[in-house]
C-alpha cells in the first residue's frame, strides 16, 4: 500500500472491536466502525455516561464530537452520528479522524461496496463456487479477480463523481476516488 494513501476502514456493526479499532490504527490506517446502538459513551472532559441511542432521537438529526465510547473496553475516538430518512436506525461510527474531519456520510460508500460484493459473488465472479484445487491456478485466477474489482471500484469513484450530488468533494484529500475522479479527464478504458 503505498504511504501517501489515506485508507479509511469502513465496517459494518457486526465487525466492530475494540482490538480491531486499535490494530487498523496501528498500521497507520483510519478505522470507520459503525457500532450498535447499545452502550454508554462520554462526552470529552465529562463525568457523565450517556446512553449511545439518545445521541440523534429522530430521523433528520446528526451529531458528533470527541468521547470515550463504551464504558467497559472504552475508546477514545470521535463518535458520528446520523439518522437519514429511509434507514430504520441511525449510523454510530467510531473513528479516530478528528470531528471536524470525518462525516457519517461516508459510511455510505460501505453499502456500495457491499452491494459491489454481492455482485461479485452471485452476479458473475463466483469465487465461492469455484472447483480449482491447484494453488497457481486459484492465484491467477484472484488476479483476475482483484483486477475487475479494481477497475469497478474506480469507474463507480468515476461515476459517483459526476453525480449531481457527489460525495467526492466531502472525501479526505488522498482518498482513491478522489484520486481517480481528478485524474481520468477522458473515459476510463475498458
Amino acid at each position: 500500500m503505498p504511504s501517501d494513501w489515506f485508507v479509511i476502514v469502513a465496517t459494518d456493526r457486526g465487525l466492530y472491536a475494540d482490538w480491531l479499532y486499535h490494530q487498523i490504527k496501528s498500521v497507520g490506517w483510519h478505522p470507520f466502525m459503525r457500532i450498535n446502538q447499545q452502550g454508554l459513551f462520554q462526552h470529552h472532559q465529562q463525568k457523565e455516561w450517556c446512553l449511545l441511542n439518545s445521541l440523534v432521537p429522530k430521523v433528520g438529526d446528526a451529531w458528533n464530537g470527541l468521547v470515550s465510547c463504551f464504558k467497559t473496553n472504552s475508546i477514545q475516538c470521535t463518535l458520528l452520528a446520523r439518522w437519514d430518512e429511509g434507514y430504520t436506525d441511525p449510523w454510530l461510527i467510531v473513528t479516530d479522524l478528528p470531528p471536524q474531519v470525518a462525516d457519517a456520510c461516508w459510511y455510505s460508500m460501505r453499502c456500495w461496496i457491499e452491494c459491489m460484493f454481492k455482485d461479485g459473488k452471485r452476479g458473475g465472479l463466483a469465487w465461492h463456487q469455484t472447483k480449482m484445487i491447484h494453488p497457481k491456478r486459484a492465484e491467477r485466477h484472484w488476479l483476475a479477480l482483484a483486477s475487475a474489482i479494481l477497475w469497478q471500484v474506480s469507474v463507480g469513484g468515476v461515476v459517483d463523481a459526476k453525480e449531481h450530488i457527489s460525495g467526492v468533494d466531502e472525501l479526505p484529500p488522498n482518498h482513491i476516488a478522489r484520486r481517480n475522479f481528478l485524474t481520468q479527464k477522458k473515459k476510463p478504458k475498458v
